[in-house]
């Protein structure tokens, strides 16, 4: 009668499961569709082996490496992680019996009449000795389903901490050089307040003999105090791009930091298929794991509903004395096997089902969000390498011609042939040109940086 109905439940559970498994297969349905090939026109020169040190850059090196041991952020995702771990250690225990043995003496005492009429108190001392054990047997796998989450709760955590030092990395190398393309354009402000200076100068000279008008006098004035303007401006950058610098390496920012030039660019990272790429994401496989323990959740919360099989045991002495409590012909003891089913608990095994299932739909829509997120960053990275270099090239051509410009423009002014008004707007012409140059390196740098941690490229060379 017992084996009869033990299938019969077996048989139960089974349909039960198969059911969360379709709906499983119908969930997966929704999942975005990967193409084969990128859709951004893109040629790789190299396999990267290690886009750091493909940088050839010690400084930015060594950032790094003090940033993966005191960036605050990446030291709260390591706990995260020991705490997930822990915790997964703690999920076996529900699938062990829980054993736990108490001690204690008394007193007791009791008044008595002596044959002589006297009352006398007599006191009795007893030691006793508790041993109990309780233990649900998995025989649906209910507790083990559970402990299985939590294990990939713990890989999905560490995999977030894997994302987070990538992070880390990228945002330290990005700061690194915007605080090197600040310094430059800090340098560039004030050779340009220089070069006003110079203009201002020759001005007055010219005024002086009565060859520029009060009108090129103030102009040239003007432009001086907007340089410097500019460069207090410049300053002021630099300044907090330190500072933003030291913040992610776990420094106090006190704006002691030396930049260096921009380098350049190392050969393009070559690519395999969206599949291949996405694949190693660890963004991608902390959500692939957070699915699985999602699935396995509704699989525990509908095995709730099943009879659960305990066993509870306990062993007890009470003696006078403590040698004989420890005496195992004197303990007394019981066994207890007992099957139990819900009938009603007020729709709450039902709604913790409904919660379960409504998650499993949320981390599957973050999961296509978060997949059609990373395939964006990189088919964003991909395009913005070719835009990017014929931007660069661009205005190079655009400050070759300017600064050609320039000088011509200086030349005719001092030759009475240009204006004032030529000779501040060739000027100008030059610094644009040559200030967006220098930003255009700092874009197809952090650009680069960018893809690399979009396809997950690997930081260090191996050796």
């Amino acid at each position: 009668m017992i084996n009869i109905r033990i299938c019969t439940l077996v048989v139960a559970i089974t349909f039960f499961i198969s059911g969360c498994s379709s709906n499983q297969k119908k969930y997966l349905k929704k999942l975005p569709d990967i193409p084969s090939n990128w859709s951004s026109i893109y040629e790789g020169d190299d396999n990267s082996n290690g886009w750091v040190s493909e940088f050839k850059d010690e400084t930015l090196y060594g950032l790094i490496k003090e940033a993966l041991e005191n960036n605050k952020d990446l030291g709260i995702a390591f706990e995260n992680v020991r705490i997930a771990r822990a915790r997964a250690g703690a999920s076996l225990a529900p699938l062990l019996p829980a054993i736990n043995v108490g001690a204690a003496k008394s007193q007791i005492s009791t008044t008595i009449q002596t044959p002589n009429g006297d009352i006398e108190r007599v006191y009795n001392y007893r030691d006793s000795l508790t041993t109990q054990l309780n233990w649900e047997i998995d025989i649906w796998g209910r507790l083990s389903t559970r402990s299985r989450a939590t294990y990939l709760n713990a890989k999905s955590v560490y995999n977030d901490y894997e994302a987070a030092k990538l992070s880390i990395v990228g945002l330290t190398a990005q700061a690194w050089y915007l605080f090197c393309e600040s310094k430059l354009q800090a340098d560039l402000a004030e050779r340009n307040l220089q070069t006003r200076l110079s203009t201002l100068k020759r001005v007055e000279s010219r005024y002086q003999k009565g060859i520029a008008q009060s009108r090129d006098l103030r102009l040239a004035r003007s432009e001086v105090e907007s340089r410097k303007a500019e460069l207090l401006n410049r300053r002021k950058a630099l300044s907090e791009a330190a500072r933003n610098l030291e913040i992610i390496i776990g420094r106090y920012p006190s704006s002691n930091i030396s930049a260096d030039i921009l380098p350049s660019l190392p050969p393009r990272p070559m690519l395999g298929s969206p599949e291949d790429v996405l694949k190693n994401r660890p963004d991608i496989i902390s959500s692939e794991i957070q699915l699985e323990q999602a699935g396995l959740e509704v699989t525990a919360a509908r095995l709730a509903f099943l009879p659960s099989l305990n066993i509870s045991a306990q062993w007890s002495t009470s003696e006078k004395d403590w040698s004989d409590a420890f005496d195992p012909d004197r303990l007394a003891g019981n066994i207890i096997a007992s099957l139990t089913q819900s009938i009603f608990q007020g729709g709450t095994r039902i709604a913790q089902t409904k919660i379960t299932e409504a998650q499993m739909k949320i981390i599957l829509n973050q999961y296509s969000k978060t997949l059609l997120n990373a395939a964006r960053e990189i088919e964003d990275a991909m395009f913005a390498e070719n835009i990017l270099k014929e931007r660069e090239e661009s205005l190079r051509s655009a400050f070759k011609e300017s600064k050609a410009a320039e000088e011509l423009t200086i030349d005719q002014y001092n030759r009475g042939v240009s204006t004032i008004f030529e000779l501040l707007d060739a000027q100008s012409r030059r610094l644009s040109a040559e200030s967006l140059l220098i930003n255009s390196s700092l874009l197809r740098i952090t650009n680069r940086i960018k893809l690399h941690l979009a396809i997950s490229s690997p930081l260090f060379e191996e050796i």
